[in-house]
């Protein structure tokens, strides 16, 4: 029997066709050219820094440790606290030294939403200067 076979040979095709590319490029140019207006920086969009009063103002002059344990205990400058308490001795604290810093240092395994809450507690007192640290069991 004869076998039949494609008379047609397979050959390399020696010519790349360039207008998807050209499509993609004059997409890419109308997008720019209409999204650069847009991203211009515009001085009026960008919040202002207020300058301080005094250099000094930005470290705070007496620091306070808050320190909230495992077990959700308070110790507030080494002193154990009741929980129900911290908001009327943060506030004490504000008053009679304004400006004071106040050092949280959260227990690494506490849910965030305990450092909300306390969070919350130096906000309603009044403590602007914060800084948030974790620890571990502590001896």
């Amino acid at each position: 029997m004869k076998r039949i076979s494609n008379q047609r040979q397979l050959r390399l095709i020696s010519e790349i066709s360039i207008m998807p590319f050209m499509d993609v490029v004059l997409v890419l140019l109308f997008v720019f050219v209409l999204a650069a207006p847009l991203v211009k920086t515009n001085s009026s969009w960008l919040p202002t820094a207020q300058p301080s009063a005094s250099p000094g103002s930005a470290a705070p002059a007496e620091r306070v440790t808050l320190l909230v344990n495992r077990d959700l205990s308070v110790t507030l400058n080494g002193a154990m606290l009741a929980r129900a308490a911290l908001p009327f001795s943060l506030k004490q604290i504000e008053t009679r030294a304004p400006g004071t810093g106040v050092e949280v240092r959260m227990h690494r395994d506490l849910p965030v939403q305990q450092l909300v809450e306390i969070m919350g507690m130096l906000e309603a007192a009044g403590m602007q200067k914060t800084a948030v640290t974790t620890h571990a069991d502590e001896p």
